[in-house]
């Protein structure tokens, strides 16, 4: 009998261990999770508006019942048991922890009262355990840096009406916070120009039909771009930007979703509590300040260190070679490749890592 060691349950770890539960006669699988509750991402990384995404929780369900697998809840390598335990307990090790904790800015001011990562503040609205102790205070202007789907997410989840979120997956009193909040201004940072943004067309298209929001974007932000030099998903991005940019507004009552392209982040000001953002055009140098009371980052995640098991300080994530990080010892999902890819990747590539193992272990 094969006995293997899966670090995190999410949709890598899951995935992985179906296949191996499938294809390897006689495994015994053991499924730690740091967690009360098994699935990571699938639930406190998909927002809660988006119900649809998180039916793979069933799938994963199926596999956690297995009769090969074992779940272990509320057990953290590196607290509960040591990463030298697991490799003389088990034949293979896999980590499939993620990336979980936020990257910092690296600019000044970021210490101040309500400036949050966007990892803490999504696991606040999705209730999860971490994030009890979190009680955001968002105030009339918010700011959120990051280009990606992350970073619409929150803006979205923000200036939904709380009739729009009654299909949302929200506990009480997450949805009372987010129905009795004073938002009026949304500002979306970008680093780089439209072509670079990394959020998908139909999460870009949903923050145009919101009841209660209007969503603005300069036309000078388009300069110098050829669309017909683009792939066709890039150049929909494009024109839905566009389409905001073309639209006139009289004054209104509804929350101002503002997207700034080729804004960096030069530092934060205020006292003790977030006054404001100052950020520099790339293309002139020009600085400017807005004005903001809260301001969330959204510029991509870490996997957290492990006590023994190897690090790439640079990437932050484990150190491997195609997912080898030591003899026996694998690692699989965002704390493999980075916190990029959606939950097909992770189907994908736990595929490909469980056709390794299972021909070292029949050979």
């Amino acid at each position: 009998m094969h006995s293997i060691a899966i670090i995190g349950s999410g949709p890598s770890g899951c995935f992985l261990a179906e296949i191996l539960a499938l294809k390897l006669p006689g495994v015994s699988i053991d499924l730690y999770e740091r967690l009360p509750h098994p699935f990571g991402l699938a639930i406190s990384g998909v927002a809660p508006d988006h119900p649809h995404t998180r039916k793979v929780t069933e799938q994963l369900q199926r596999t956690v019942d297995r009769d090969e697998v074992n779940l272990m809840c509320n057990t953290q390598v590196g607290l509960h048991i040591s990463y030298e335990v697991l490799k003389a307990r088990y034949d293979r090790v896999i980590f499939a922890v993620g990336a979980e904790q936020d990257r910092h800015l690296g600019i000044s001011g970021e210490e101040l009262s309500n400036v949050y990562g966007s990892g803490a503040f999504t696991r606040w609205y999705n209730s999860h355990p971490d994030a009890q102790s979190l009680h955001p205070s968002l105030g009339k202007k918010v700011g959120i840096i990051g280009n990606g789907n992350v970073a619409l997410d929150i803006a979205r989840m923000l200036a939904k009406t709380a009739q729009e979120h009654q299909q949302s997956d929200l506990t009480p009193h997450v949805r009372e916070a987010l129905a009795n909040h004073s938002i009026e201004e949304v500002h979306i940072f970008g680093r780089r120009g439209p072509t670079d943004a990394s959020f998908t067309l139909p999460e870009l298209t949903e923050l145009g039909h919101l009841a209660n929001a209007r969503v603005k974007v300069s036309p000078d932000a388009f300069a110098g771009i050829d669309t017909t030099q683009l792939p066709i998903s890039q150049q929909k991005v494009i024109q839905q930007l566009q389409s905001f940019a073309d639209l006139s507004f009289a004054t209104s009552n509804k929350i101002q979703i503002q997207f700034h392209f080729y804004a960096t982040p030069e530092s934060i000001q205020g006292e003790q509590r977030i006054e404001g953002l100052t950020i520099k055009d790339t293309r002139t140098g020009h600085t400017d300040r807005i004005q903001l009371d809260s301001l969330i980052t959204a510029i991509g995640y870490q996997t957290p260190l492990i006590e023994g098991v190897p690090y790439d300080d640079t990437k932050k994530r484990f150190a491997h070679t195609d997912s080898l990080i030591e003899p026996g010892v694998y690692c699989v999902g965002w704390c493999q490749r980075g916190p990029q890819g959606v939950i097909p990747t992770n189907r994908s590539e736990a595929m490909g890592l469980a056709r390794k193992i299972i021909k070292e272990l029949e050979s």
